[in-house]
C-alpha cells in the first residue's frame, strides 16, 4: 500500500472515530444544555443584526458566538452539530500529522491521538442535552499550531508558518483565553532556545511574527464589536466579570479543580499514560513539539483551575497529553521493536476504548427529560412573533426553541445579578428598566431547574439562600417579585413545576 494511501485511510478513520464520539450530541431527542442555550440565543441575534454583550448579557469572549450563528445560517441547530464534527476531525487529523511531522512514527502519532479523542467523552457530553462549548472548537487550533510549529522549529529563519500560529493564537483568544498555553509554551521554548543559541535578531524577528498576526483578528473582532457599541460591555462583561469570577477560586479550590480533570481522564487511561510520557521527557532526549507539551501541561493544569472547574475546561488539555502519550508510545515501540509493538499499542489502544465506548453508547440512546421542551411549545404557542418573554433562571435553550426574544439583555440572571465582586443593585435596576421597557407578554419562572436562581415568589424569596458562596442574591431582587405581582396573573404550572405568568390586560 503506497503511503498516500495509507495517510488517506488514517484521516478517514480519524474523521470517522471523530464522529462516532459525537453521536451523542446530535440534537435529535435533545435539547440544548443551559450553556449552548445561551451561545445559540446569542448567535440568532447576531443573525438578525444584534451584538454580543450590547443585546445579551454573557462573559464567554465572542468567538463560540460568530461560530454558532455561521452554523445556525447554514444548517439551523443540526449546524452546530455539524460544525463540531468538523471542528473535531479537523483537529484529530492534525493531530496525527502533528505528532507524525516530530519523528515520533506514525504508529506512535496514531496512538497518541486515538488516546486523547477516546478520552473527548467524558469531558464534553452530558446526560439528554446538546452542548457546545469553545473549548472543543479551539482543538484545532491548538493543534494546528503544533504542527506548524514542528515543521517551522528547525528552519533558520521565521515564514509564513510562524505568522499562521500567531493568528491562530490571536483566534484562540477569542474562544477562551484559558487554552492559550500551547502558545505560551511556544514563546518560552522559542526565548529560552534563542538566548541560549545568542540568537537574539532571530528571536526578535520570531516575537514580531508571532504577536502582529495574534491581534488581527482580535482587532477585527474589537472594531465589529465598537462599530455597534458593544465594546465597553464587552470589556466589563469579559474582562472585570471574569476577574471576579476566577479571583473567587481559592488554592484548595484550584487543586481540587486539578484532581477533577484528572478523574475524569482516568478511565480512559490517557492521563496514566501520559504522566508516562512527561516522565521521560523530562529525562531524555525529545523533540521540540513534546518540549512543548512538557511545558504546556503545568500551565493548561493552572489555567484550567482558574475558574469552578467544569469537565469542559480540561478538553484543553487534550493536545499536550495527546501529544505526551504519542511520545510514550514512541519509546515504547523502541523497547519492544517492530514486531511486538503494534500489537502491543493495539491491544492498550482496544482497552483505553472500552469504558469510554460504554459512555458514548449509554448517552447516544438518552432522550431529554422534556421540561424545556415543553415550555418552549408553550412560549410559542401563546405569544407571537415580536413578543418578548422573561424566562427568570438560566434556563434560555427555552427561548431558542420558542424562537422568541428576551424581555431583558439579561437573557440569563444569576451571573451578572448575583456574582460577589461585581453584581450590584445597578444591575437589578438595569434588569428592571429593560422590563418595564419591553413589557413582556409571559414570565416563566424556571428557578426550580435552574442554577443558584431564587424563585419569584415573595415568601419564598424571603427564605431562600444561595447554595453557593460565590453568588449572593442583593435584597433588591425583591423588586422583581413586586413588579411582577403588580402586572401580571399566574396562569399555568408547567410540567416541570415552572409557575407561568401573563401580562394583564390594559
Amino acid at each position: 500500500m503506497s503511503s498516500g494511501r495509507r495517510e488517506a485511510l488514517v484521516y478517514g478513520g480519524l474523521a470517522l472515530l471523530a464522529l462516532i464520539v459525537l453521536v451523542p450530541n446530535a440534537p435529535a431527542g435533545r435539547v440544548l444544555s443551559e450553556d449552548t442555550g445561551v451561545f445559540t440565543y446569542v448567535a440568532r441575534l447576531i443573525g438578525d443584526g444584534g451584538l454580543p454583550y450590547r443585546d445579551a448579557w454573557d462573559h464567554k469572549p465572542p468567538g463560540v458566538y460568530l461560530i454558532d450563528a455561521v452554523a445556525l445560517a447554514v444548517a439551523g441547530l443540526w449546524g452546530l452539530w455539524a460544525a463540531e464534527v468538523v471542528a473535531l476531525a479537523l483537529a484529530a487529523i492534525l493531530s496525527y500529522r502533528a505528532f507524525a511531522n516530530t519523528g515520533l512514527g506514525g504508529a506512535a502519532a496514531l496512538a497518541g491521538t486515538f488516546a486523547w479523542l477516546v478520552a473527548l467523552p467524558r469531558l464534553f457530553l452530558e446526560d439528554g442535552v446538546q452542548t457546545n462549548f469553545s473549548e472543543l472548537f479551539a482543538l484545532p487550533l491548538q493543534l494546528a499550531a503544533l504542527d506548524l510549529f514542528a515543521r517551522e522549529e528547525a528552519r533558520p529563519r521565521p515564514t509564513w508558518r510562524t505568522a499562521a500560529i500567531g493568528t491562530l493564537g490571536g483566534s484562540a483568544l477569542l474562544l477562551k483565553p484559558t487554552v492559550g498555553a500551547i502558545w505560551i509554551a511556544i514563546a518560552l521554548t522559542l526565548v529560552v532556545t534563542r538566548v541560549r543559541a545568542r540568537r537574539y535578531v532571530d528571536l526578535g524577528w520570531r516575537v514580531v511574527f508571532l504577536a502582529v498576526p495574534a491581534a488581527i483578528p482580535v482587532a477585527l473582532v474589537a472594531g465589529w464589536l465598537a462599530a455597534g457599541g458593544a465594546i465597553a460591555a464587552a470589556a466589563d462583561q469579559v474582562v472585570r466579570y471574569n476577574a471576579a469570577y476566577t479571583a473567587f477560586a481559592t488554592a484548595t479550590d484550584r487543586l481540587d479543580a486539578i484532581a477533577q480533570g484528572l478523574r475524569l481522564l482516568l478511565p480512559s487511561g490517557l492521563a496514566l499514560v501520559a504522566l508516562a510520557g512527561w516522565l521521560l521527557a523530562l529525562r531524555a532526549p525529545r523533540p521540540p513539539l513534546v518540549t512543548i507539551a512538557v511545558v504546556a501541561l503545568p500551565l493548561e493544569l493552572a489555567l484550567a483551575s482558574a475558574g469552578r472547574g467544569y469537565h469542559y475546561y480540561f478538553i484543553a488539555w487534550l493536545p499536550a497529553l495527546g501529544a505526551l502519550a504519542a511520545y510514550a508510545a514512541s519509546r515504547l515501540e523502541r523497547r519492544l521493536g517492530p514486531a511486538a509493538a503494534p500489537r502491543v499499542l493495539i491491544a492498550a489502544g482496544v482497552v483505553m476504548a472500552i469504558l469510554p465506548g460504554v459512555v458514548v453508547a449509554r448517552l447516544a440512546l438518552e432522550r431529554d427529560d422534556g421540561i424545556a421542551r415543553e415550555a418552549g411549545a408553550y412560549v410559542g404557542a401563546n405569544t407571537r412573533p415580536g413578543e418578548t418573554v422573561l424566562v427568570w433562571g438560566s434556563r434560555s435553550e427555552v427561548l431558542v426553541l420558542a424562537e422568541r426574544r428576551s424581555a431583558t439583555r439579561f437573557v440569563y440572571q444569576y451571573a451578572a445579578l448575583a456574582t460577589r465582586g461585581y453584581s450590584t443593585a445597578e444591575e437589578v435596576a438595569a434588569l428592571l428598566d429593560d422590563l418595564e421597557r419591553s413589557r413582556p407578554l409571559l414570565v416563566v419562572d424556571a428557578s426550580r431547574d435552574s442554577f443558584v436562581t431564587p424563585p419569584l415568589d415573595r415568601a419564598a424569596l424571603a427564605t431562600w439562600s444561595s447554595p453557593e458562596p460565590q453568588y449572593r442574591w442583593p435584597p433588591e431582587t425583591a423588586r422583581v417579585v413586586a413588579w411582577l405581582e403588580s402586572g401580571y396573573d399566574r396562569v399555568a404550572t408547567l410540567g416541570g413545576g415552572w409557575p407561568v405568568w401573563r401580562r394583564r390586560a390594559p
